[in-house]
This record gives C-alpha cells, sequence and structure tokens, in this order.
C-alpha cells in the first residue's frame, strides 16, 4: 500500500523525470544524503531499473576523512492523491435441468494524503569539491561485491522528498455479487436475500498505514564512474552511464538487446517487435499440451500483480540471468496464487530441459528459449497496473486474443485494421469491442471506429506501456489453445 501510494505520487508530479519511488516504509531511514544506493539493470532493454537501498553512505567507502555533504532544505509541494479502480462482470450457464447467473462488481480507492513536503538537495558544486582526488576503498566488502556482478552501479542519493507531519494511505475496497439459482453455496461472508430470490453478496474491505513525519517518500541519485584505482567521477549528465573499470574501460552490464530481423522499421515500435519476434516463436512451437497449460496458469495469475511480480523475479532466478533475487518481492506463500506461480516456473522448466539450447557461461543465452520467452511476456505482464491485468484477463479467449493481436500488428505497421476481416469478426459484439477499446486506453493508445476501419493512435511514442500491449497479445496469443 505504501508502494502503490508513492508510485502514485511520483507518477503524478515527475513522470517522465529521476525521482525514485520508495517502496518500503523501512527503506526509509537508510536514504540519507550521498547514500550508497545499487541501481540493478534489468534484464529487458525497455525495463527500467531497479533501485536497492544499503546500510552505507559514500563516507563509509572512502579512503580518508568522511565527506560532510552541504544540504539545501526547500518547501516543495502538498499532496492530496486519489486513485480510484471499478470492475464489472457477469455470466451465466446451464447445470443440468438448472441455470446459474453469476455477476460482480467491485471498486477500490488509495487516498494519499501526504500534506506539506519538503526537499532536501545535495550541494552538487561542493561535493564535486570535496570529491577531487578522492579514492574509494576498493577492498570494502559492498564494493568488492558490487565489483564482482558487473551487473550493478554505485549511486548516491542527490535529492530526497520528505514529510513535514503525520499522513495517512487509505485504501478501500468493496465488492459485491449476485447469484440466482445458485447451489451449494457456502461462504463466511454477509449474504442478503432480495425479493426477486437472488442471492446478493457484499463486503468492504479498509485498510490504512499511518506515516510519521520527516519519512522519504521518494528520492533521486548521481551514479559514480570508479577507476580500477578507486578514483571516482560523479556521472552529471543523464547519457553518461557509472560503472566500474575492469581492466580497460568502465563496465557495466547493460539490458538485453536481441538481434532484429532483417529488413527496414518504419517505426520504433515496429523495430522493438521484430527484434523480439524469435521469442514469439519460441511460444508458438513448444508443445500444444504446454501452451495449453502455460495459457491457463498465466491467466490466473493476471487477477493478482503481486503474483506476477514474484513469478518473474523466480524467473530471473531459475535462469541465472541476476545473481541476487529483489529482496522487496512479496511472500510466494502469501499469495493465493503460489500454485500458479510454482506450476508456471515447472512448465517453463520441463519445456527449457526438452531445448538443446543451453546458457552460456557469461549469464546470457545464445538465442531464445522456452524460459527468455516466458519471462519476456510475464515482464511485460508485471509493467502493466492491477486494474489493467483485469481487463487483459476479460480478453482471454482465443478469438478475442487472435483479434488483439491483429490489431497491435497493424498499429505497429501505422496501419488501419479492416473490419471486414475474418479475425475480427469477434468485434461485432460490442461488449468485446469495449473490453479492447478500455485495455487500448489503459496503455495509452487511443481505438476507435472510422466506417468499417479501425485506427490506433499512441499518446507518446516514448510511453513504454503500447510496447507492452504488443508483447502481451502476442504472447498470449502464441501459446492460447484454439476453442
Amino acid at each position: 500500500m505504501f508502494a502503490k501510494a508513492t508510485k502514485s505520487l511520483v507518477s503524478e508530479i515527475d513522470p517522465d523525470g529521476c525521482l525514485i519511488p520508495v517502496s518500503r516504509l523501512n527503506e526509509s531511514d537508510n536514504l540519507v544524503p550521498l547514500a550508497l544506493v545499487i541501481k540493478r539493470n534489468r534484464y529487458w532493454f525497455w525495463q527500467k531499473p531497479k533501485y536497492l537501498p544499503t546500510d552505507f553512505k559514500l563516507s563509509d567507502v572512502l579512503v580518508g576523512d568522511p565527506i560532510n555533504p552541504a544540504v539545501v532544505e526547500t518547501e516543495f509541494m502538498s499532496f492530496d492523491g486519489k486513485v480510484v479502480d471499478s470492475k464489472g462482470g457477469s455470466v451465466g450457464a446451464d447445470i443440468g435441468a438448472g441455470s446459474i447467473n453469476v455477476g460482480g462488481k467491485g471498486s477500490s480507492k488509495l487516498q494519499s494524503s501526504f500534506g506539506n513536503l519538503k526537499k532536501q538537495e545535495v550541494d552538487v558544486q561542493k561535493l564535486l569539491q570535496e570529491s577531487r582526488s578522492r579514492v574509494v576503498d576498493l577492498q570494502h566488502s559492498l564494493v568488492q561485491q558490487i565489483r564482482k556482478t558487473q551487473k550493478e552501479i554505485l549511486t548516491v542519493v542527490k535529492e530526497r522528498i520528505i514529510t513535514t507531519q503525520p499522513c495517512t494511505v487509505l485504501e478501500e475496497q468493496q465488492t459485491g455479487g449476485s447469484c440466482t439459482g445458485m447451489f451449494g453455496f457456502s461462504q463466511k461472508i454477509k449474504v442478503s436475500v432480495n425479493d426477486k430470490g437472488k442471492s446478493v453478496i457484499d463486503y468492504d474491505t479498509n485498510m490504512s498505514l499511518n506515516i510519521p513525519r520527516n519519512t522519504i517518500i521518494s528520492y533521486s541519485v548521481i551514479e559514480l564512474e570508479i577507476s580500477n584505482t578507486g578514483h571516482y567521477e560523479l556521472c552529471l549528465l543523464p547519457s553518461v552511464q557509472g560503472g566500474f573499470e575492469v581492466d580497460g574501460p568502465i563496465k557495466v552490464q547493460k539490458a538485453v538487446q536481441v538481434c532484429a530481423s532483417p529488413g527496414k522499421p518504419s517505426s520504433k515500435l515496429q523495430k522493438d517487435l521484430e527484434e523480439l519476434q524469435g521469442q514469439f516463436k519460441v511460444l508458438s512451437k513448444l508443445p500444444a499440451c504446454t501452451r495449453s497449460s502455460l495459457f491457463q496458469q498465466i491467466s490466473v495469475l493476471l487477477q493478482n500483480k503481486a503474483a506476477i511480480s514474484v513469478l518473474e523475479n523466480a524467473m530471473l532466478s531459475v535462469s541465472q540471468l541476476e545473481d541476487i533475487c529483489d529482496e522487496t518481492q512479496p511472500d510466494p506463500s502469501q499469495l493465493d496464487e503460489v500454485s500458479a506461480v510454482r506450476t508456471t516456473l515447472e512448465l517453463v522448466k520441463k519445456a527449457v530441459a526438452k531445448d538443446s539450447t543451453q546458457t552460456n557461461t557469461s549469464g546470457q543465452p545464445q538465442k531464445p528459449n522456452a524460459l527468455t520467452a516466458t519471462h519476456l511476456l510475464v515482464s511485460s505482464l508485471e509493467e502493466m497496473n492491477d486494474s489493467t491485468l483485469l481487463v487483459l484477463k476479460s480478453c482471454c479467449t482465443y478469438a478475442t486474443l487472435q483479434a488483439l493481436l491483429r490489431i497491435v500488428q497493424n498499429m505497429a505497421l501505422n496501419k488501419k485494421s479492416s473490419l471486414k476481416e475474418d479475425v475480427l469478426a469477434v468485434l461485432a459484439d460490442e461488449k468485446v469491442f469495449e473490453k479492447i477499446k478500455e485495455l487500448f486506453s489503459s496503455c495509452k493508445v487511443t481505438l476507435r471506429k472510422e466506417k468499417d476501419s479501425l485506427v490506433t493512435e499512441i499518446s507518446n511514442p516514448q510511453d513504454r506501456l503500447p510496447l507492452m500491449l504488443c508483447i502481451a497479445a502476442k504472447g498470449l496469443a502464441s501459446i492460447a489453445p484454439p476453442a
């Protein structure tokens, strides 16, 4: 809940900037000025880095006297935000001589009242002066461990946003449902019966989190470029990346870029998708039973973003794509979908075991395999919010996914989609079309009808969500079993 609130704040006040939301309340104490934070690049080129606060400050890893940073404090802003999600649906089925009709609706509200906020910034000019001729202790345990991985960058806290008064984050969830002709229903929740013989089920969940004053809710960092002599430079420009020098130029492992297929793509979105085409081919060539089981398990996970995050992290660990698991992920044992997470991992492991392609000693796959292909799909889902995942789940039928696939393919080519095509016949159902329209909208894409065509418009070409939508559509369509 705290992570949702801080992420919402940053998305409102600095969506394309350098502020990093604090994901755990416990991290706040460690984020003092010039605290060391580890930047870890993610596996895929489009994923944002992860930042892991440490228990150390810059002075702790320097040889000689500590650096005492000059910090400027100013009033920042007052923030009171609210995020509301609503969802609903119904389904009917025949059971022997009887029938059952189930309907449901729900809403969730996240309200953050951070109140007046202040900003503290390190005086970078003075930091530059004090950093001249200073040397990092390359024998320090933290430094040695990071140098071994060659996957992480040391950064220091430059700026932080702080609460000035006690504040509250409130999350409210309201769920209701109805059932007519229900057989053998038993639940320990509030149930009332209306005068039409329809059972009505309602339950509310309210949670609140009290945050003390002087809590860090977001921060920004400066990367360090460290030579093999221990001398370091501050990376003052966004285009300059930090890292450690290893017998030559500064090196740090970057996110994976895969080889593009021949041809000259007409758009960045098309280029990105063509670079990933080999991953989708791997998914489509899996045995039919494996694809069907994989689709079933991932469909279950779409109702819980936390479970998707656990799976994404677990797959990295299994494939040794990263040496250290993300410590901020929820405990899988606390998730209702833990069985789906484990089953998905087992399916992928078996598929990889049958594949003669092995991972090389550097940890990078020689070519796409079942593990990287499934991880690509799961990673795109992990970038989506809860409401988008629920809408996507409602689109997880074979016919709807094939229609979705055709639309995103044409979107990447900047082409219209003809409604006369057989693959788009499912959109004649207005409810299906509205669901797909809602899905595109949640990924910052406008979808509209123009006579016998569908037109897509991407609001911001730099936004990652349209690419995530394309990857999810192509991935799910590759494993969805025919109706």
